[in-house]
């Protein structure tokens, strides 16, 4: 029996009007900066960016090196364009139907948890869960940022796991993204693909969070003790 349902959170609990990074070269190239980088460049920046999210260093020092490899030599004018970029990655906007289907399971008796890459701090990712009005339905939350690795690495989804005191078989993911997804799988978990890639691969698929309260496996009404 699924004691515990974990969710991704950007692409499946809210959303932004796009990619943060296409609002920053967007930013760039209404300021007149080159939107391009050169292959070294972007091996760079991913480096970088994999050593932020996994808490080794700030999402300050990923935007700034961002901006400088794009032309924008003045310190002052990088840290106005970070505040922007950072504004609009916080201006997250709830899925459809997110507060009844969390609220509904919440209700059936499971236990709701979230497993999210960031680079940003977790009191940042709480906040974005208060702003689309789901923050009081979650229990736990396994946040790279914090444990230093970041999904697909199973040990992700077995903090989450934990952290609840469950077992792996009494656990779901729900997520969007086929590598996320794959990771999910990896750990053992049953899996649910919502908002998915064309290539994700899951036990089950869903077309809305929704959906969610139809799937067989999590129809049954649980007791969970923590």
């Amino acid at each position: 029996m699924i004691k515990g349902i974990f969710f991704d959170a950007a692409g499946v609990l809210y959303y932004r009007s796009k990619h943060t990074v296409d609002f920053a070269l967007k930013l760039l190239q209404e300021m007149g900066y080159s939107q391009e980088v050169s292959s070294r460049d972007i091996e760079s920046l991913e480096a970088l960016r994999l050593q932020v999210n996994q808490g080794l260093a700030s999402h300050d020092a990923y935007w700034d090196l961002f901006l400088s490899l794009r032309g924008v030599t003045d310190a002052p004018q990088r840290r106005q364009y970070i505040g922007r970029i950072v504004d609009f990655s916080n201006d997250v906007q709830p899925v459809p139907g997110v507060r009844e289907a969390l609220a509904e399971l919440k209700s059936r008796g499971y236990a709701l948890g979230v497993v999210t890459d960031t680079m940003y701090p977790l009191e940042w990712k709480k906040r974005r869960l208060e702003k689309v009005g789901v923050a009081e339905f979650i229990d736990v939350i396994a946040c790279s940022t914090v444990l230093g690795v970041h999904k697909p690495d199973p040990a992700m989804y077995l903090n989450a796991i934990q952290q609840l005191h469950l077992s792996v078989p009494e656990s779901a993911f729900v997520g969007h993204l086929a590598v996320e997804l794959q990771g999910a799988r990896l750990a053992g978990m049953a899996t649910v693909a919502v908002n998915y890639d064309p290539d994700a691969q899951a036990d089950y698929f869903c077309e809305s969070l929704l959906d969610l309260l139809s799937l067989p496996i999590f129809q049954s009404v649980v007791i969970h003790d923590r």
